[in-house]
């Protein structure tokens, strides 16, 4: 029996896996219900470093609903196959004419938690303080806790 010797070309050896790379694309969207902003729309893109463990975004977001529109800037982190994450997200917020539970054309600063337990149901809470100077009649506190619960993608 003799040796045969490998006539494959040296190019056609499976490739190692590289180490996952950073991409610019969409992180998050959704539809939600919550206090300020009513009924909302958001969409968020960012760098997205894809891997088998999970994946990372760091993200820029837009929320815009009946109540108000915000932005917020973040860090969010997939946590398994089946649509599940979390972030953490700071921003600022601007309520329109009639928000639910916040003082109307007001600018807020603050930040939130946002969780998605399964196949992108979740929701979001966090605590945001109104900014600049109001009427001295004005009675309502300044620090306002935000929620929503929807569905994301």
């Amino acid at each position: 029996m003799r040796a045969q010797a490998d006539t494959r070309p040296s190019d056609a050896r499976t490739p190692e896996r590289s180490a996952p790379e950073w991409q610019f694309e969409q992180c998050m969207g959704g539809i939600t219900y919550g206090a300020p902003l009513k009924w909302a729309l958001s969409y968020g893109m960012g760098l997205v470093r894809e891997s088998d463990k999970h994946d990372l975004c760091f993200l820029g977001a837009a929320k815009i609903g009946f109540g108000g529109a915000s932005f917020s800037t973040g860090l969010a982190s997939s946590l398994g196959p089946f649509g599940s994450g979390t972030a953490v997200t700071g921003g600022v917020l601007r309520t329109f004419n009639d928000p639910m539970g916040a003082l109307a054309k007001r600018t807020y600063l603050g930040g939130s938690v946002h969780v998605w337990p399964l196949l992108g149901l979740g929701g979001e809470i966090g605590v945001y303080r109104r900014m600049g100077t109001d009427a001295p009649g004005t009675t309502q506190g300044r620090n306002m806790i935000i929620w929503s619960a929807g569905f994301g993608f």
